[in-house]
């Protein structure tokens, strides 16, 4: 089964977000050579491989917090990637009043630009105001990528209507990620 993938573009946004804490020395310090090979030169292919990406991400929730990994990821998705997704969502907001469903529902072609070999999918209540959104990986994912996800539904909800992520449940042994959303 093949993996999935990170852009070397939204390795390098996290990257230079990381070399910006007082305690980068240290996280890098933690890292396996696969991982610490993405510090030295996160360009070194278009795409770059989930596992050393995720073994970065651990090791900077570990030393930096959960809280601070997912305003980095924030950060990054929204100078990063802002750009070249927000065209893309504005014609969704101007056809559905600026609701957030409409832009989860196109997530999952919307995260191509930063992530290949996961599916994303959002499901709406009857409400109209909340909904579940599936992000469903080829195999089981470490614990804190929930946390960058928060960070990117932060920057949905900023381009959109207010509104929160108010649950991550991970199934970790099929390598799904839930979250409630409400607006």
């Amino acid at each position: 089964m093949a993996d999935y993938e990170f852009s070397s573009a939204y390795v390098d946004s996290i990257v230079r977000g990381l070399k910006r804490s007082p305690r980068f020395a240290e996280l890098e310090a933690k890292l396996s050579p696969a991982a610490a090979n993405l510090i030295a030169n996160s360009w070194s292919g278009a795409w770059q491989p989930a596992l050393a990406f995720e073994e970065l991400g651990e090791v900077a929730v570990a030393t930096l917090g959960a809280s601070t990994f997912e305003e980095l990821t924030h950060t990054s998705m929204k100078d990063r990637f802002g750009p070249i997704v927000l065209p893309l969502i504005k014609g969704s907001m101007a056809a559905s009043n600026k609701s957030p469903a409409a832009v989860l529902k196109k997530l999952n072609e919307l995260v191509k630009v930063a992530m290949r070999g996961i599916t994303v999918q959002f499901e709406a209540e009857a409400s109209g105001t909340s909904g579940v959104l599936k992000v469903a990986y080829p195999r089981p994912v470490a614990v804190h990528v929930g946390s960058s996800w928060m960070g990117v539904l932060r920057f949905v909800f900023e381009v959109t209507s207010p509104g929160q992520a108010t649950d991550c449940t991970l199934q970790p042994n099929v390598g799904v990620l839930l979250f409630r959303v409400t607006w």
